[in-house]
């Protein structure tokens, strides 16, 4: 006997026996019959989701046209098979030891959606990525599907400018932060002739000494302790003699002296 055919051959059945009598408990239990069988056979013509199937149908070619919505109200471990589980709308798990839980495919063009889409509306975040203790990194992110060749292109995009806890950069194209010099490390001073201070990063005042003899300049940088830093000096007339370097007795400042006719220098320290 066909499924389909059930539900005719019930309707008969009950005017057959019931014709031209009024028998309204017979009746009443034949209707629940009817509606036993028939409902679930309205739910398979309806379009239910089919378990290790392709949906809407086997067929490649056949597709959805409107969005499938699932909306749920479920509070934060609610919802779950056990006591303080749940809190999702659905849920898709994968007790293989190597399969996935889930994958998502589009063909959107640049601009367009992205595949993936967390907007979380409220004041909450929109995604997590947790992966298991032993794990070697949480994820990837990759071009060109499962190809592990280098790419160029940044592998996302942010308007946030703030600064990522624990995520602060030590190397920068394999050199540590410690091989560069800050800012503070790197004085400078423009002295000339008479000992005057011009441009500079870290010095404070300038000096020639009086009376004859080699020519000698003191430097002073503000009280920073310069007497493990290197110095550069660089005479700025050509026909100035040779200049020496050297730290000041307070190891606060720097001694310039020249070997002939006093000129103005360019006065680099790192320290």
């Amino acid at each position: 006997m066909s499924d389909h055919s059930l539900p005719t051959r019930l309707k008969a059945a009950v005017r057959a026996r019931f014709q031209g009598e009024t028998r309204w408990p017979h009746v009443l239990l034949a209707a629940a019959v009817l509606a036993l069988v028939a409902s679930p056979l309205a739910v398979a013509a309806g379009g239910s989701l089919k378990g290790g199937q392709r949906n809407p149908g086997n067929s490649t070619s056949s597709e959805f046209h409107n969005e499938t919505q699932i909306i749920g109200d479920i509070d934060q471990g609610k919802g779950g098979v056990a006591s303080g589980t749940g809190g999702y709308t659905t849920r898709q798990s994968n007790k293989s030891s190597s399969g996935g839980g889930a994958i998502y495919g589009c063909r959107a063009r640049a601009g367009k959606n992205a595949c993936l889409a967390g907007i979380n509306l409220s004041t909450g975040t929109a995604f997590q990525f947790q992966a298991g203790t032993n794990a070697d990194h949480v994820g990837e992110m990759l071009f060109a599907g499962h190809d592990k060749t280098p790419s160029t292109k940044p592998p996302f995009v942010t308007n946030g400018t703030g600064l990522v806890k624990n995520l602060n950069a030590d190397m920068l194209d394999g050199k540590s932060d410690t091989d560069f010099v800050a800012t503070g490390q790197l004085m400078f001073a423009v002295v000339d002739a008479a000992g005057t201070l011009g441009n500079t990063r870290g010095a404070t005042a300038a000096s020639l000494a009086a009376g004859g003899g080699s020519p000698t300049y003191t430097v002073a940088f503000g009280g920073a302790d310069v007497s493990k830093c290197a110095y550069t000096a660089t005479p700025t007339d050509t026909a100035a003699g040779t200049l020496a370097v050297a730290t000041g007795s307070d190891n606060k400042s720097v001694v310039v002296t020249e070997s002939g006719t006093a000129s103005g220098f360019h006065l680099q320290v790192t320290c």
